[in-house]
């Protein structure tokens, strides 16, 4: 008999604390009012530039063999948006990484986008980028002799449908490769 009366009140605690739960909608919300936004920790080498739709970090890291590694940091403020650089239609806004001379400098293999981009039908079935996004492009020195080159990101900011054009140059000196802004 104490063992069914155990039972009963157990089984009723329980019940009581199943409609107790927090819907997972509320506990998304909770956690959506307490997210800070992302802060931007860069190194001293490192380039920021910051605008009120978006914030880039490009930074650029030697690899094992003689390649490099430029890394790009895109964080999205206000809703702002961007096609991606692996949509294959063809937008003269895509994001796209050039440089000035490359017969210097050139691109190897496809830029890495993560987290990859998702088509949006509401836009046309584009490839658009709406959430901060990181992209890595390996890079092959073709000359042995020392440079400074331009280059520059390109892409259309959405909402505002402005072409940006973000320039930098990159250098080549005594075997190590470096950024800085333009103009500076």
């Amino acid at each position: 008999m104490n063992k069914y009366l155990i039972l009963g009140l157990l089984q009723i605690l329980f019940i009581f604390n199943l409609e107790n739960v927090p819907d997972q909608e509320v506990i998304i919300a909770k956690a959506t009012e307490n997210t800070k936004p992302a802060v931007i920790t860069s190194f001293t080498d490192d380039l920021v530039f910051d605008d009120e739709l978006y914030s880039i970090l490009l930074r650029v890291d030697k690899q094992k063999n003689d390649d490099y590694q430029m890394s790009i940091e895109v964080f999205l403020k206000n809703n702002a948006y961007f096609v991606s650089p692996n949509e294959r239609g063809d937008f003269s806004g895509k994001f796209t990484l050039a440089f000035s001379e490359p017969e210097k400098i050139i691109a190897k293999g496809a830029i890495l986008e993560t987290p990859l981009s998702k088509v949006d039908y509401a836009h046309g079935s584009a490839m658009l980028v709406r959430e901060n996004t990181s992209y890595k492009q390996t890079l092959a020195i073709v000359t042995k002799d020392d440079f400074e080159i331009n280059g520059f990101l390109r892409f259309t900011i959405e909402p505002r449908c402005t072409l940006e054009k973000i320039p930098f140059v990159i250098s080549y000196i005594n075997g190590k490769l470096t950024l800085k802004k333009k103009g500076c």
